[in-house]
């Protein structure tokens, strides 16, 4: 058992110590009061400890964010969501699930890359078109501007006006990349209730019985 949680403990490296702390003496109670001692029988109850980690990890992500106050910059809950993200997916792959259940969520994952993919990459080729056009059309007037003030003017003019509108709606893309991630975020949340909670709970619904 000393040995599975010590290999379990360096892999939260994340956490602060208080929280590795608690965390461990969790699950040294835990594997305890089950009677259960060896390593091989530490696996057999609560998964390989890097699994067990990742679970951990994934359940720390989540109530950090949901712990993140009203002054948290979007930077920093974008951050974090994709931090949670991250170590959700690798909970959820590391999960011992049906191959049904498997073929649902690496669906769901890709199509979700596909669509945030997709609206990123045309949003973003909009702004890269619009830009060009901007400068195509200061390039123009700086080129016109000894033949006709005006007509130099008003390429001049239209260029800055479309740079200006681009400076505009830039946090407005920001806003969108912002809200795509935290969608996502809530996504992979339910998956990981779904599946990873779900399976826990079952095991520990099982492991009672077995006392009783």
């Amino acid at each position: 058992m000393n040995d599975y949680l010590s290999k379990f403990e360096a892999l939260l490296v994340q956490l602060t110590d208080d929280e590795r702390d608690e965390v461990v003496e969790f699950y040294r109670e835990y594997l305890l009061d089950a009677g259960i001692d060896n390593y091989d029988d530490c696996v057999a109850e609560l998964g390989l400890p890097k699994q067990l980690a990742r679970k951990v990890l994934a359940d720390y992500s989540i109530r950090f964010n949901e712990n993140l106050s009203a002054n948290t910059s979007k930077r920093q809950k974008s951050q974090a969501n994709v931090r949670t993200i991250w170590l959700i997916v690798l909970a959820l792959l590391s999960t011992p699930i049906t191959i049904p259940a498997l073929i649902a969520i690496l669906a769901v994952f890709f199509a979700i890359a596909v669509s945030a993919f997709a609206v990123i990459i045309a949003v973003g080729a909009i702004l890269v078109a619009v830009t060009l056009l901007a400068f195509a059309m200061l390039t123009a007037g700086i080129g016109v501007f000894g033949q006709s003030l005006w007509v130099a003017l008003f390429y001049l003019g239209s260029g800055l006006a479309i740079i200006g509108a681009e400076l505009l709606i830039m946090p407005l893309f920001i806003w969108l990349i912002s809200l795509i991630i935290q969608g996502i975020a809530k996504i992979v949340q339910n998956l990981y209730h779904r599946f990873v909670k779900k399976n826990r709970a079952e095991r520990g619904g099982r492991h009672h019985a077995k006392d009783n």
